[in-house]
């Protein structure tokens, strides 16, 4: 869950095992509690965990203190590619692409809108290409889809707009 989270553009934060919820006399937290970009917070439980209280009671005192509960259902976390695609990535969480390679990276967006993957390693030249480009990825400068298929040569990548 922690890596669907860390590639969603709309999840500006998260953390683990949030302060419990008092339901009914029974303490119950999280897994997660989301901060969103749009300022919103959300209280998540994965698939997997075994909830003792009933989630809609739970979604209620969520609801008190203006945030939203949901349990993920299985699907939305090994369904698909993403992932797969986000484990990928988040491989290279540490690394920071130059000034030079994101420039050119980016200008070459510009002229061309979208750019297959392949095509865009080579604006990487201070820098490896592909922890360049999972960095900017990452970093919010330029976008996949990483959702329809496994990251590959042929993936079109295009710039964020700012």
């Amino acid at each position: 869950v922690g890596c669907i989270l860390d590639v969603n553009p709309s999840v500006a934060a998260w953390r683990c095992m949030p302060l419990p919820f008092d339901v009914d006399g029974i303490n119950h937290a999280p897994d997660f509690q989301v901060f969103k970009e749009d300022g919103a917070t959300l209280y998540l439980d994965a698939p997997d965990r075994v909830v003792s209280v009933d989630v809609t009671v739970i979604a209620s005192e969520a609801s008190r203190i203006n945030s939203c509960y949901r349990r993920l259902d299985r699907s939305e976390i090994y369904d698909g590619f993403r992932l797969r695609n986000a484990r990928d990535l988040l491989r290279y969480a540490a690394h920071v692409a130059p000034l030079g390679d994101r420039l050119r990276l980016l200008a070459a967006l510009d002229d061309h809108g979208s750019l297959p993957l392949a095509e865009c390693l080579k604006a990487f030249q201070e820098t490896k290409p592909v922890p360049g480009i999972a960095s900017l990825i990452l970093q919010g400068f330029v976008e996949v889809d990483l959702d329809e298929e496994p990251l590959g040569p042929e993936t079109a990548v295009r710039r964020i707009s700012r």
